[in-house]
This record gives C-alpha cells, structure tokens and sequence, in this order.
C-alpha cells in the first residue's frame, strides 16, 4: 500500500535539542614561583579544576582555574618542597551547527571535559627562581534549548489493521503546503 498526499500532514513539535556545539584545544604555559631556589623539578600535576560557562553571541566563554602542583628540591638536592599556584583561564569556544531557531530564553549551556588539564612539562628558567609549566586541556560545549521539529504524520484511522512493513514499496517524498 502505498500512501498518497491526502493521507500525510505534518505536526511540529517542541522538543530540547542541542541547537549548537563547539570545542577547544588549548595548551597553555604557566609561570609558577617557587618559595626557594630549585635545584631540580622532581614532579609536576595539576587538580582540583572547577569552571563556569555563558553564552556570549556566537560562542561559549568558559571561565575556569586549577591548582598547579611541582614538586622540587633546592639546597643542592637535599631538601624538597611543593610549589602550589592556582592559575585562571579564559576559554571562548566557537560554536558551529547552530540552529537560529531555538527559544533564546530557553538556551543552557553545558560543558564537558574532553581532556582535564594534564601536565605536560616543567622547565627550570634560565635563572633558575622559576618554573614554566605547560599545561593541555581540551573543552566540549552544548547548547541545549528549545526548538521545533517538524514530523510528517499520516493520517490512519480507518488504515489501523493495514501492516506498512509487509510491502516493499516506500514513501515518496511529498511536498506539504500550509
């Protein structure tokens, strides 16, 4: 059986999509200042990252910060210490796939963490009195908000014992007019 024009109509539907999406790479160096005079870096992780995010036109701002943590010995390798320095950031992350349909005072952002911020080396300057921590991170946003999606439907009231599935022949497309 094959359905004609006057058995479809169409319905819209307001449903929660993501109505954009974008993510960022960044690698950032961050300059950390130990107490004492390092003589060599003995390990270096990064913790506790907490962050908020906003949308802000045509991309996602996400404000964040973290803990760096190097440990070092000084007083030519006999004693040791931590380094601690809670270090900001400010990610703007285009987004792409944006649907200019969803409600505007429905939007909510959501961001996931692709890569946590991950050491990737520590470096003693020149001088010495300084770390250089390079640090990785990677960023996912959503927007999640509502938008409407338009369903064909066909109208099968009096069809409700018909299978659709036991013929071989597919819908066509039809074009609907308002």
């Amino acid at each position: 059986m094959v359905l004609s024009s006057k058995d479809l109509s169409y319905r819209e539907i307001m449903a929660n999509a993501v109505c954009g999406r974008g993510n960022k790479y960044a690698q950032t160096t961050y300059t950390v200042r130990p107490t004492h005079l390092p003589s060599t870096i003995g390990g270096c992780w990064v913790m506790n990252h907490v962050y908020e995010a906003e949308l802000v036109g045509d991309y996602v701002e996400v404000r964040g910060r973290f803990d760096i943590n190097v440990w070092y010995s000084y007083n030519n390798n006999s004693d040791t210490a931590i380094a601690k320095e809670t270090v900001t950031y400010v990610e703007q992350i285009a987004l792409r796939d944006v649907d200019d349909e969803c409600v505007r005072d429905s939007r909510e952002v959501r961001v996931h963490v692709v890569q946590s911020p991950n050491c990737l080396d520590a470096t003693l300057t020149g001088n010495g009195s300084e770390v250089l921590v390079r640090v990785e991170k990677e960023l996912g946003v959503e927007i999640i908000g509502q938008t409407k999606l338009c369903v064909i439907t066909a109208d099968l009231a009096e069809k409700k014992d018909v299978d659709f599935f036991e013929e071989e022949s597919v819908l066509e497309e039809v074009e609907i007019e308002d």
